[in-house]
């Protein structure tokens, strides 16, 4: 594992390196407040830990770098569209942190504006992705994905070109597709199965001290190695998923503390239960980090950060 993908934060790192491991196509960090707050937080929460100024320095400009960046669009026209697209990724690509990420990762990172229209309103993101160098799409293709499936008011075909850029298996893209209102949504019917195994009484108490408290024990049953990336929700029972999950587990833990990784599949489907329990509530909040307890906030930290503290060395 490289010193790159060691100063990139720990679950983006895991992320990467099971990219460039070949274990999926790409990955990707969706850049707002939530992630360069929780940087920082984390930074400052170990007292083992010791952040350079030049570093936490760097995570504050982001930020401030990022909210003031002016998006405009004059039309919803593919063209309008467009323009404003090469518009705010050159404002983007002038954010320190998409540099470091650029500089960190040993492979092909890259930022893009993300484009969601919902009741014709339209709103935007940014998202840096994470390839090999040999197996990347162009920024401007992934661009041009986006602005014709919002112009076009399609946006499912986005969602599955951008499920098979990550690497999720064709069958779940298409069982996250099916939606129906006599139904329940497509998360809460992936994380449904092992929802017993999440105390929901650590959670309604308030922050949690750690993931334990939580998930006390996950990798107990194989078929939960099928969530292996945020936000991604496997069909009920998808073998496939599950292979992948377990080959991406055990890369994983030949290289670092395999209770960090367990950790690190314990915190995504923590995280992918609460992000389904909002769609399926009728909300729409992602998780804050620390929601699922120290380690949650602490996997914002560097991965060789990580690796100093007792739990996982």
């Amino acid at each position: 594992m490289s010193d790159g993908i060691r100063r990139l934060p720990t679950f983006a790192a895991l992320s990467g390196q099971a990219v460039l491991d070949g274990h999926r196509k790409g990955a990707s960090i969706q850049l707002d407040e939530t992630y360069f707050a929780g940087q920082s937080r984390a930074l400052r929460t170990a007292d083992e830990f010791s952040p350079s100024e030049r570093r936490l320095a760097g995570l504050r400009d982001s930020k401030e770098t990022y909210e003031r960046i002016d998006v405009r669009v004059e039309s919803l026209t593919e063209q309008h569209l467009w323009e404003a697209s090469r518009r705010f990724r050159r404002q983007l690509r002038t954010v320190p942190e998409v540099d470091y990420l650029d500089r960190q990762f040993p492979g092909r990172c890259f930022v893009v504006p993300e484009w969601l229209r919902t009741d014709n309103r339209l709103h935007y993101g940014a998202r840096v992705y994470l390839f090999r160098e040999d197996d990347a799409p162009t920024p401007e293709a992934v661009m041009r994905e986006n602005v014709e499936a919002v112009v076009a008011d399609s946006f499912e075909a986005f969602e599955r070109y951008q499920g098979r850029l990550h690497g999720y298996p064709d069958c779940c893209i298409d069982f996250y597709q099916n939606r129906s209102p006599d139904s329940p949504s497509p998360e809460w019917q992936s994380v449904a199965p092992f929802a017993d195994r999440i105390h929901d009484a650590a959670l309604e108490a308030g922050p949690p001290e750690s993931i334990e408290d939580v998930v006390p024990e996950f990798l107990d049953a194989e078929a939960e190695y099928a969530f292996f990336a945020r936000e991604f929700f496997p069909e009920p029972g998808c073998e496939t998923a599950r292979t992948k999950g377990r080959v991406i587990h055990d890369a994983l833990a030949a290289t670092i503390d395999e209770g960090l990784v367990e950790d690190y599949f314990k915190l995504t489907f923590g995280f992918n239960y609460l992000v389904a329990q909002a769609v399926h509530t009728g909300g729409d909040r992602r998780p804050a980090p620390g929601d699922l307890g120290r380690e949650h906030l602490l996997f914002y930290a560097p991965l060789g950060e990580l690796t100093t503290l007792p739990r996982y060395s």
